[in-house]
C-alpha cells in the first residue's frame, strides 16, 4: 500500500537547539524533504521556532516512512489503538519524542514531553479500509526498512 504525502512538525524553544532538531528531521526522513522555518510566539509571548517538513512525491514519502526502522513500525503496525491513529481524513497520526529523536532514537512520546508531531496521508480508495492499508503500509515499510538497514544510527 501507499501514502500520499508525510509532514512532520517539531517546535523548537527559545532555549532549545534548533540545529540539532533540524539535525533530527534530516535524520528521520533521510534528508529527502526541506525543512521549513517559522518564528512565532508562544500564548505566554515566548519566542519559538516551529518546523515542519513535508515530502510530497509518494515514492520520497514512502522511503522516509521505512526510516522508523523496523522495530518501530511493526510496533505500530501491531498496537492495537491504531485505528484511535487514523482519522475521518485517512491520515495516520504519530507522535515521536523529541527529546529521543536527537540523541538518534525513535521512541512513541509519553504524554507531556516534546513532541514530533506526524502525519501520514494514507493512500485509501473507495470500498478500501484504512486500517488494512495503513497496517499493509507500515509492514512493507518495516520489510523495507530491514532490507536497507534502517534506521541508520547517528556516530
Amino acid at each position: 500500500m501507499s501514502v500520499h504525502n508525510v509532514t512532520w512538525y517539531a517546535t523548537a524553544s527559545g532555549v532549545a537547539s534548533t540545529e540539532a532538531i533540524v539535525a533530527a528531521l534530516n535524520w528521520l526522513t533521510g534528508g529527502e524533504a526541506e525543512i521549513s522555518r517559522e518564528k512565532v510566539k508562544s500564548y505566554h509571548g515566548v519566542r519559538m521556532t516551529m518546523l515542519r517538513v513535508q515530502i510530497h512525491r509518494k515514492k520520497a514519502a514512502r522511503e522516509s516512512i521505512a526510516h522508523l526502522g523496523p522495530q518501530f513500525l511493526g510496533q505500530i503496525a501491531q498496537s492495537d489503538n491504531l485505528v484511535d491513529r487514523i482519522d475521518d481524513e485517512n491520515i495516520l497520526h504519530i507522535r515521536l519524542s523529541l527529546s529521543s529523536l536527537v540523541r538518534g532514537s525513535i521512541e512513541l512520546s509519553e504524554g507531556s514531553e516534546e513532541q514530533v508531531k506526524g502525519r501520514i496521508k494514507l493512500e485509501v480508495y473507495p470500498g478500501q479500509d484504512s486500517l488494512d492499508n495503513a497496517r499493509e503500509m507500515l509492514e512493507a515499510s518495516a520489510n523495507r526498512a530491514t532490507k536497507l538497514g534502517l534506521p541508520i544510527h547517528i556516530e
